[in-house]
């Protein structure tokens, strides 16, 4: 049976009625802006003691505003009402519960797929009750061969099946997410179960200017925050050699293959994508050459403070570490490294400092593997249009070149990428 991926947005809600209703499971993903007033009602309910009315008006309005029937309505609000009772209620007796937040986000994500059921019918299955999870060492692990036959079970008859994604349920009933981007290895895993190419429904991305990639220049495609599918969650279609096919919701002709392997082509280059929104953070001082431990130290300070890198870069003199981190988490990101100064590992004795509004800039393509001059172009083309690289770096699999440019030049970078 095939797999669909679907994710509700306010935007895609007016398509969705185009999603193709034969046999199927389509897999449903919620937005991140649902999910925040979620957890704001979460947050209000527990943490800060204040009136959640308002905001459950507003996630009421969200679904409500999708799908016009009455009797939806009326189950949208008998289903806040008991997360409302739960959250003011229920942590009264349950205090060691420490999973309330996958409990709510879980009935977000039930709404949202729920919502899709309402305009393109077939049979509702909440994904919850079919992921087994479980807590070991203090660590989730999901138990995918049971989780799997579950699904095969549930979903074995003809017609479509909608489901809710991204989280499970321990023995003991309890609601637990399956980590970050959970929700697409929970789909792509299905995916590779049934054997069919996996097909995502999304309005527009850059990736569908592209007939065909490659599973790993796909990767760079959606290693954005609102990447089409999380490239960690590429593994079971990789292994089981299963296509994913990313459509345009509002023109299924226009797509893009993803698969191991595609037509030798004449272009060098496949693709490039561009990202605002980040700082860049240097590192510096003369403790950090030749001294063991110092990345470790940085990274790990960094990953304690619950800091996602983007982008990394040290030259071979060893005098400065360079990162890029989403511009929100820039404060986190000082306050964790300044930590570092008191490290007797680290001892540097120059400074952090930071360059602010910066874009990343990744351009991909398979055939620059062992072509000489690729770089060169590169450089060349984004010289011409007066665009200065603050900061480059190259895998050694010749696969991407990632730079660091100023916000303001990322329309003058993308020009000149697309003359290659």
């Amino acid at each position: 049976m095939t797999t669909r991926i679907f994710q509700l947005t306010e935007a895609s809600a007016k398509w969705m009625d185009r999603l193709p209703k034969g046999n199927a499971v389509l897999v449903v993903k919620p937005e991140a802006k649902i999910e925040r007033l979620f957890e704001e009602v979460l947050d209000q309910a527990i943490y800060r003691r204040e009136d959640t009315k308002p905001a459950f008006g507003q996630i009421a309005g969200y679904f409500k505003g999708m799908v016009g029937d009455a009797g939806f309505g009326e189950h949208v609000d008998a289903e806040l009402d008991a997360i409302r009772i739960y959250l003011a209620e229920g942590v009264v007796y349950r205090p060691a519960f420490t999973t309330i937040r996958d409990y709510v986000l879980s009935k977000c994500a039930r709404l949202c797929a729920e919502t899709v059921h309402a305009v393109c019918g077939g049979t509702f299955v909440d994904g919850t009750d079919l992921m087994t999870c479980m807590e070991e060492g203090g660590a989730l692990r999901v138990d995918w061969e049971t989780s799997m036959e579950r699904v095969r079970t549930c979903c074995s008859g003809e017609g479509l099946y909608v489901l809710s994604c991204g989280y499970g349920r321990t023995p003991a009933g309890y609601c637990m997410s399956l980590g970050r981007k959970g929700e697409d290895l929970m789909a792509l895993t299905i995916a590779a179960q049934g054997g069919s190419p996996a097909e995502v429904y999304i309005l527009d991305d850059e990736m569908l200017a592209i007939p065909q990639l490659t599973y790993e220049e796909a990767a760079v495609f959606c290693s954005k925050e609102d990447g089409v599918v999380a490239p960690a969650a590429f593994l079971p279609v990789m292994k089981a050699k299963v296509p994913i096919v990313v459509m345009d919701l509002r023109d299924p002709e226009r797509r893009t293959v993803i698969s191991d392997s595609k037509p030798a082509s004449g272009r060098v280059v496949t693709g490039f994508v561009a990202e605002d929104g980040f700082s860049l953070i240097n590192v510096r001082g003369t403790g950090l050459v030749g001294r063991v431990g110092v990345s470790s130290s940085i990274f790990g300070a960094l990953a304690a403070g619950g800091i996602n890198i983007r982008y990394i870069s040290q030259p071979s003199s060893e005098f400065c570490i360079t990162v890029a981190v989403a511009k929100s988490d820039l404060p986190k990101a000082l306050d964790a490294l300044s930590g570092l100064y008191k490290d007797p590992q680290v001892s540097m004795d120059d400074a952090i400092d930071v360059v602010e509004d910066v874009c990343l800039l990744s351009v991909c393509g398979n055939g620059m593997k062992n072509v000489p001059g690729t770089s060169g172009k590169v450089y060349t083309g984004l010289g011409a249009k007066g665009v200065n690289i603050i900061s480059a770096a190259q895998g050694g699999d010749e696969l991407t070149i990632s730079f660091v440019i100023r916000s303001s030049e990322r329309a003058a970078a993308e020009e000149a990428l697309r003359e290659l």
